[in-house]
């Protein structure tokens, strides 16, 4: 065991001193996430709203808790200005999304009956704005409905208090959704930047594991496969300490992977980070199976890695790792991949599922990568040896 681990430690301080290795392997899919993620995020972000309310009146109260609203929550961040001069250059400034003043008079003249409104300040972000002008529109409109019935039907339509700054709560302040289809159809109840996580850390992840059949080609092809084959050890430990090695890399691939996209992209993963990091390891175990079978055909280096990529690619593209509804097209040709299965199981994790909604992604994937695996082993010596 201590030359398969050592062997292993060295694998993979040699790739550590790779950075063109390092580049492709965790910064090009870092890049690609954020690209694809971002041009196709639907998901509306909170406006950060900066409010300063100069209304002392019987009426503040009311306006401090539509703020507070749990119904807004997801469309507006309530942000409390000192003073009124504070609000323009906080949205000129990009420091919040959208401002509102409230007028000193506010609660007068809404008691007197009088039309009311709050004086705004549009940010950058049309979207952001459009949906703080719904949310406070909403509000004023029922607000001053309620005023105007009020006034027509007398005192018995509800106390004023009630009437005013509480509005129906069974009618949302605002409605949100996509012309034509709902994001979830798209990417299957996950965000873009959820789904073109998933899917590219799989996809360099069977690049990663094609890593164990290059280094062992490359080994072969300068002879040191067969020097290490005369040493008083055991040569199967080495061989397996080589393979060892690109699963390490893979691993620690990962990991920077899921926490760079976690505190940096905001990412949701989920919870279960352990059946995340399993699912990780059987498919860089069937991205070493499937190199080391080819390899074990081609001979050599360059086949190897042309080979290999035309498959990784092939099966991201059929699983929708460039197109996210391309099972409209292609039918259930996906279930066919090893990234379907994978990707399916990270979806479920991300959506906070129990073991019973990705027990069955992990199941097919782990018998995949059991079948590779023994068809590599079988393979291998035609890898390793010089006249296998």
């Amino acid at each position: 065991m201590r030359i398969w681990w050592t062997t292993a430690y060295y694998e993979l301080l040699k790739y550590s001193r790779k950075k063109t290795l390092i580049l492709i392997l965790i910064v090009l899919p870092l890049v690609l996430i954020y690209m694809l993620g971002s041009a196709f995020d639907t998901e509306i972000k909170p406006a950060k709203v900066i409010v300063y309310n100069a209304d002392r009146g019987e009426l503040r109260a009311s306006v401090d808790a539509f703020w507070s609203n749990d119904e807004i929550k997801p469309y507006v961040r309530f942000l409390a200005a000192k003073e009124e001069g504070d609000v323009q250059p906080s949205v000129t400034e990009s420091e919040s999304d959208y401002g509102v003043v409230i007028p000193a008079d506010y609660s007068s003249r809404v008691l007197k009956g009088e039309t009311v409104s709050w004086r705004t300040y549009s940010g950058r972000y049309v979207e952001k704005n459009l949906a703080v002008e719904s949310v406070i529109d909403s509000y004023l409109t029922e607000l001053n409905m309620q005023m105007s019935a009020q006034a027509i039907l007398g005192p018995e339509t509800g106390s004023e208090q009630a009437a005013v700054g509480e509005p129906d709560a069974a009618e949302p302040f605002v409605l949100v959704g996509m012309l034509g289809g709902d994001k979830n159809q798209i990417f299957r109840s996950v965000s873009a930047m959820q789904y073109y996580a998933a899917t590219y850390l799989i996809m360099f992840l069977l690049y990663g594991g094609m890593l164990a059949a290059i280094e062992l080609l490359n080994q072969h092809k300068n002879g040191t496969l067969q020097r290490m084959f005369t040493m008083p050890f055991s040569f199967i430990q080495l061989v397996l300490g080589i393979v060892t090695g690109s699963f390490l890399v893979a691993a620690l691939q990962a990991i920077i992977i899921v926490l760079f996209t976690k505190f940096v992209y905001d990412v949701n993963w989920g919870t279960n980070y352990g059946w995340l990091f399993l699912i990780s390891l059987l498919t860089t175990a069937v991205g070493a199976g499937i190199a080391i079978i080819i390899a074990s055909f081609a001979k050599t280096v360059k086949t190897t890695q042309t080979v290999f990529g035309i498959v990784a690619f092939s099966m991201t593209f059929v699983s929708g790792g460039m197109i996210a509804d391309i099972d409209v097209i292609i039918g259930d040709a996906s279930k066919w991949t090893v990234n379907h299965w994978a990707n399916e199981g990270l979806r479920a994790i991300m959506n906070g599922s129990s073991w019973s909604g990705y027990s069955q992604e992990v199941a097919i994937l782990a018998m995949i990568a059991a079948v590779l695996s023994v068809f590599a082993m079988i393979r291998l010596p035609k890898v390793v040896k010089q006249h296998a």
